[in-house]
């Protein structure tokens, strides 16, 4: 019963994302650069348009290395500042992270997409296009490892330290099995990134409102390869190489199922019973 009220509590998050929160949930590092817009990173408008204004915190490099600091954040999102390569976490920002989402069964939800997935997100302003199945998958994985409330999400950069090991030189915060390459420059027939479903198959949580194959309107390609991903945690491919686009854990692919402690707060809860605005202080709108 609980997992079933989980599941339909975010399907009508999903519906009617959730404005004004009381608190930010989402901790945002863009390699530690905390200027307000980002760069032009469409992370920040993104999680505007779905989850409202106030749903994160940027913060810096400092702020991580500091232990308990993301305890009151419910996911923490590590990207690059504007539309660069991005750089690294300290080693003891790393170790912060590691310990925050946890491991095993009570691992926070973690998602990570390979590519520059950020510059062709809502209200992205670094020159690529906007991509709608591009914005639904981060969206809807932020959705979820939100949930878990000690989530993660890598992008780009984030994916490569996400990973159990690297080759770029950066730490490894080894939240899921394989090895990431440094990111770059890549080419396929056409210029574009083409999308198909990964080993876990069609009907994920992920996944959800997106129709496959598809092919994105990136015209400006960069990803990291990721190799000896577990075949369970392979959301998404790239139709190319067949290698990974977007990776995430259980708790994630299952939409919160895998852990019976995934249960929804009470203004989730609240939301299950009335669709009425203003319920526990929060404003809700239908997605445009």
């Amino acid at each position: 019963m609980k997992r079933l009220l989980t599941l339909l509590g975010l399907i009508l998050l999903l519906a009617f994302p959730v404005q004004g929160m009381a608190a930010p949930t989402f901790a945002v590092w863009l390699d530690g650069n905390t200027t307000p817009g980002g760069g032009g990173n469409g992370i920040l408008p993104s999680l505007d348009n779905a989850f409202g204004p106030g749903s994160y915190d940027l913060v810096s490099t400092s702020d991580l290395e500091t232990a308990g600091f993301l305890s009151s954040y419910k996911s923490v999102i590590v990207s690059r500042y504007d539309a660069s390569f991005g750089s690294a976490l300290s080693a003891a920002a790393a170790a912060n992270i590691a310990a925050y989402v946890g491991s095993g069964a009570t691992q926070g939800g973690v998602a990570v997409f390979t590519n520059d997935l950020a510059d062709n997100l809502f209200g992205a302003n670094g020159g690529d296009p906007f991509d709608a199945n591009l914005d639904r998958l981060f969206v809807n994985a932020a959705t979820y490892a939100a949930l878990s409330g000690h989530g993660f999400i890598g992008e780009f950069n984030g994916a490569v330290m996400a990973m159990e090991s690297n080759s770029a030189g950066m730490p490894a915060i080894g939240l899921l099995t394989g090895s990431a390459n440094g990111v770059h420059g890549t080419s396929t027939p056409d210029g574009h990134f083409h999308y198909e479903v990964g080993p876990i198959g069609s009907g994920n949580p992920i996944d959800a409102g997106i129709t496959f194959p598809f092919t994105d309107s990136d015209t400006t390609i960069f990803r990291t390869d990721v190799t000896g991903a577990l075949s369970g945690n392979i959301v998404d491919i790239f139709a190319d190489n067949g290698l990974p686009a977007v990776l995430a854990n259980n708790f994630v692919i299952s939409g919160g199922n895998d852990n019976p402690t995934a249960t929804p707060e009470p203004c989730t809860m609240l939301l299950l019973g009335s669709s009425l605005a203003g319920l526990c202080g929060l404003k809700l709108r239908r997605r445009s």
